[in-house]
């Protein structure tokens, strides 16, 4: 028996040894063959089985017991697939893959297509190229890397909203804002501000209605498609990243710096100095010391007691208000991959101080991201939260207009502790001009606190049913909680403050009010998809169901004056509480389908169509169709010399067509609605009113139709890559709401009237590289858009429409939108100023067009330069071809503070261009060059009277080029990191935003890039806190 074990013993010691000596523990590294890098995440697995591995980091991998003679096939997108006999110790090359057009894009409902399938124009932005400065906001880290995109500032405080448009205006008074859709999940464009962008890892743009069709009538402006990290393939990776920032003031307002507080005398018409006048018509600063402001209480001098200053401009007297802005941002993300499913968990804090003194952003970004593969079945589930909170002044304009009220020789930061009774001149008691109060004090007395929570949850269930069919089940709510405070000091004014008539001395009472709201946004998606091959064709379907429910609510309570100073609780009160409240409530369903066909791999075609059903329009109209097809054709794979080419890589046609439906009208607005009429409830007395607007339930859809062409061209190995579209789209049905005659008892109405037209190029050019010697690489992308919006018709007769008169935008028949419009000089038909013979002065005229409010020219250029381990990117950005109004310089003018009111050294001059009228017995007008009559004044009867009437004068050209993004980055070398066995990666980098930015000469204003308004109206800069210059430096470690 022991024999039998023995011999049994020695026959399996030998099989065993045989089979180990068959096979072996197989690792190397893999290498980009174009530049010498390692490449990360590339698959390696043993041909003919489901054995294999992803690469780390440094391009490293290792597969245990791989059979003898066995050979490995090594994949990567953009690298051509190599197959390599099994080995111990290997280096990998791997050749770039010249046909870019097998890269995969996201289109539509998140689906992935090959690009050369694509018939419309899509782009994509990579996290690199996303993070070029390190900005803490996604959204202005777009501007200047696609074509047809447009990313607009509205505001420079830290809250400031954004306006984000694809292809330009579709809809006159709807909403022109693109559409966020945040992993497959429909999400409000506003939740993209407070997006970690480090979680990102491309931002994909569907530009036209062919490539967001199958979204529904929410995709009418297109979509920005976000993809956030999964995980990363190979071992677990921790990151960390360090970012600091400053911010710098730049960009102000040109102002006057000769000539300070007063008038001019009405006997002698020369300038007079006033100490307590806020307006800067005064005499010349000569450097004489000079009372300032009114008499100060002095209990031994019963009259009072001036301040004294030197009559001498202050050197950025005005800047002082300002500080040096800091963003520390701390951002910590952990990811790990295998083949059955990914993690990725990060977490970032923000805590920001604003330029503006006391101001100051605390923002918290928490995301896990998993996936799991089953069998057949892949689930995913992503959620994400962010805390923002903000602590910010409630002045309008941050101020500015107070600092405009503020002479030049006076130094604001001489008066910033307006409570401390030795800083003579600074309280509002004291403070230097009688009729506005000292900026520090409204910075501290009125303040609005808002905590904002934003939360996403979406879940993601694929499930490969048969080989030729999948069923896929999606769902997504984002979830928005704000709550704000804003309050208002008391100061009571001194008695003998109180005596100065002429002062602004009224005591002011505290006063609070809070508001909360709730937003919510909940999407269900159910889609089939199949796909068959069949000879030379390839047939894919599309089937999906989509519910969508919008819910929003808002809550305020005020008490417009308290009981105890500075006491801010509404229990607080004196009199009645004040407050609203409201809800609404929208539901959306869609069915929708596409079917897509392909020839030899190089021939495609594509037909789509949803219909959707929504609960705000009447259910006789709630019911839209839209279809849309595109066609692909991949020349290069046809043409015999084209495909032999060694110069051409590839060469693709593609053309669009789309219609798409949107709803621009409010919730409710279809029904007859009550509101609490003016002056009640009146005691116990309730009282309501109907609304004064003529309810329309024949209300239909805005439809865009749109038709694009383009050419996709890859050169040298795809070195060179351009693409190029051209479209036009016409909108129909505008939803506009028009007045009506006082005598139907109505003042307006909503109806459906108007045409509006977009056309437009586009351009991207890609060299990489450029120019590529030894250690020293030169990337270069550049996008360019050309963009004409037009007013076709307006119905009823009507040829013009106001869009917004605060801002002076029009829709008009015939020309661009958003057109300015305002008043203008009265002119001779050749265009000169028609001034008075005997004053000089020139009459306003009619309100004229003046230029549209949007770029017609948008071009960016992204340089690239490497060399070793350094790297120095940029982003260069021109707009031009528009206009823009100064919404501060009317108030300048007003002020005496306008660098224009002093051109003519506030002395009588002829005014530019002008002709006198002349007319002759025979009652002809004709007109003579003006070159010897004066205005009567060139004091503040002329720039503060007449001169202000001509708002025009107040239109500039809003042309800008500007160094948007800089960055200078330095990773340490691999193979230092190596060495010690923990880092993954080292990095450093210095940045900039915003660096250097050059305008017209005509340009007195600042930067033309800050515009109020909503999402569709532009044209007014100045309004907004000065914009910054941005300076700082990004550590980022990686375990």
């Amino acid at each position: 028996m022991g024999k039998r074990l023995l011999l049994l013993w020695t026959f399996l010691s030998v099989g065993f040894q045989l089979l180990v000596a068959q096979s072996l523990n197989v690792s190397g590294v893999v290498i980009s063959k174009e530049d010498d890098l390692p490449v990360a995440g590339a698959a390696v697995l043993v041909k003919g089985s489901s054995k294999g591995t992803i690469t780390d980091i440094d391009g490293n991998f290792s597969i245990a017991n791989v059979p003898q003679n066995a050979t490995l096939v090594v994949s990567f997108i953009g690298q051509k697939t190599t197959e390599v006999a099994a080995a111990a110790n290997l280096r990998i090359l791997l050749d770039s893959d010249t046909q870019l057009l097998n890269e995969v894009v996201i289109t539509a409902l998140g689906i992935q297509r090959q690009a050369k399938e694509v018939g419309y124009a899509t782009a994509k932005i990579t996290a690199d190229e996303l993070n070029v400065s390190k900005g803490t906001n996604a959204t202005s880290a777009l501007i200047g890397k696609v074509s047809g995109l447009q990313v607009t500032t509205q505001s420079a405080n830290l809250d400031g909203d954004v306006r984000v448009n694809l292809r330009g205006s579709r809809s006159f008074k709807g909403d022109n804002s693109a559409l966020l859709v945040l992993d497959g999940v429909q999400t409000p464009l506003s939740y993209l501000q407070s997006l970690n962008p480090n979680d990102i890892e491309n931002v994909s743009v569907l530009k036209g209605a062919g490539a967001a069709a199958l979204y529904g009538s929410d995709a009418a402006n297109g979509v920005l498609y976000v993809s956030t990290k999964q995980g990363n393939r190979g071992k677990p990776n921790l990151t960390y990243s360090l970012t600091t920032t400053f911010d710098k003031v730049a960009y102000l307002p040109k102002l006057q710096s000769r000539f300070g507080p007063g008038q001019t005398s009405g006997v002698t018409g020369l300038p007079d100095y006033i100490a307590d006048e806020n307006q800067q018509y005064g005499t010349e600063f000569d450097g004489s010391l000079i009372n300032v402001g009114s008499p100060l209480f002095d209990p031994e001098n019963p009259s009072g007691t001036y301040l004294q200053l030197p009559y001498s401009f202050v050197k950025n007297g005005r800047e002082g208000f300002y500080q040096t802005g800091v963003g520390i941002q701390n951002d910590v993300s952990y990811s790990s991959s295998d083949e059955r499913g990914s993690m990725y968990l990060s977490y970032q804090h923000l805590d920001k101080t604003g330029t503006i003194e006391k101001d100051k952003q605390i923002r918290q970004t928490l995301r896990f991201n998993a996936s799991r593969n089953y069998k057949k079945l892949t689930v995913a589930a992503k959620t994400s939260y962010s805390n923002t909170a903000n602590d910010l002044n409630n002045i309008s304009s941050g101020g500015i207009y107070n600092l405009m009220n503020t002479a030049g020789h006076i130094n604001i930061r001489d008066y910033r502790n307006w409570s401390d009774p030795n800083v003579r001149g600074a309280s509002p008691d004291e403070w230097l001009n009688d009729y506005y109060t000292n900026p520090w004090f409204q910075l501290d007395n009125y303040r609005k606190a808002n905590r904002q929570d934003r939360l996403t949850l979406s879940a993601d269930v694929d499930y490969q049913a048969f080989p030729w069919l999948k069923l896929q089940a999606r769902g997504g709510i984002s979830l928005g909680f704000t709550n704000s405070t804003t309050t208002q000091g008391a100061y009571h004014f001194t008695d003998w403050a109180k005596k100065n008539v002429y002062g602004a001395r009224n005591d002011i009472y505290s006063l609070v009010s809070t508001n909360s709201s709730l937003s919510s946004r909940t999407n269900l998606d159910f889609i089939a998809s199949a796909d068959h091959a069949f000879g030379d064709f390839k047939l894919k379907g599309l089937l999906g169901y989509s519910i969508q429910d919008v819910y929003a609510e808002d809550k305020e309570v005020k008490a417009d004056r308290l009981e105890i100073d500075n006491f801010f609780n509404v229990k607080n009160k004196i009199g009645e509480l004040g407050g609203s409240n409201s809800w609404s409530r929208s539901r959306k369903l869609g069915f929708f389908g596409s079917i897509d066909l392909g020839y030899r791999d190089w021939a495609f075609l594509q037909v789509t169509g949803r219909n959707d059903w929504t609960s705000l329009l009447d259910p006789s109209r709630w019911s839209f169709f839209y279809p849309s097809a595109n066609v692909s054709v991949v020349l290069s794979e046809v043409i015999p010399s084209l495909k032999e080419s060694d110069t051409v890589s590839h060469l693709k046609l593609r053309s669009s067509a789309a219609k798409v439906g949107t709803v621009n009208i409010a919730n409710y607005n279809l029904d007859d609605l009550v509101n609490t009429a003016s002056y009640f409830p009146f005691g116990t007395l309730a009282a309501y009113s109907l609304s004064t607007n003529i309810r329309n339930r024949n209300i239909e859809p805005e439809f865009t139709t749109e038709y694009e062409v383009g050419a996709e061209l890859g050169l040298l190995r795809d070195r060179i890559t351009l693409e190029a579209a051209v479209y036009s789209q016409t909108t129909t049905g505008q939803t506009v709401n028009i007045s009506l005659p006082v005598s139907t008892g109505y003042t307006s109405s909503y109806t459906n009237a108007g045409t509006m037209r977009g056309r437009g190029l586009e351009f991207d050019l890609h060299l990489n590289p450029l120019v590529k010697t030894g250690d020293f690489r030169f990337n270069l992308g550049v996008n360019l858009t050309f963009i004409d919006t037009k007013v076709v018709e307006l119905t009823g007769g009507v040829n013009e429409l106001v869009i917004d008169s605060d801002y002076a935008d029009y829709a008009i028949v015939g020309m661009s939108y958003p057109m300015i419009k305002a008043t203008d000089w009265k002119r001779n038909p050749d265009g000169k100023v028609i001034v008075d013979a005997v004053t000089g002065l020139p009459s306003a005229g009619d309100i004229v067009p003046i230029g549209k409010a949007d770029p017609a020219i948008r071009l960016g250029i992204t340089p690239t330069f490497r060399y070793k381990d350094f790297s120095l990117s940029g982003v260069f950005d021109y707009r031009g071809g528009h206009y823009t109004r100064s919404g501060l310089e009317y108030d300048m003018l007003f002020t005496g503070s306008s660098y224009l009111s002093t051109i003519s050294g506030r002395q009588r001059f002829v005014f530019p261009n002008s002709v006198i009228a002349q007319t002759d017995a025979a009652g002809n007008t004709t007109y003579r060059d003006n070159t010897d009559i004066t205005v009567n004044t060139g004091g503040v009867q002329f720039w503060n009277g007449i001169y202000k009437t001509g708002r025009a004068n107040q239109v500039f050209s809003a042309a800008s080029w500007r160094l948007r993004e800089l960055s200078l980055a330095y990773d340490v070398p691999q193979r230092i990191v190596n060495k010690t066995k923990v880092l993954q990666r080292v990095s450093a980098r210095l940045v900039a935003q915003n660096l250097f930015m050059w305008v017209p000469k005509t340009n007195y204003w600042g930067d033309p890039d800050y515009s109020g308004g909503g999402n569709n109206i532009a044209g007014m800069a100045g309004t907004s806190p000065a914009g910054a210059r941005t300076f700082g430096f990004n550590v980022l470690v990686s375990f």
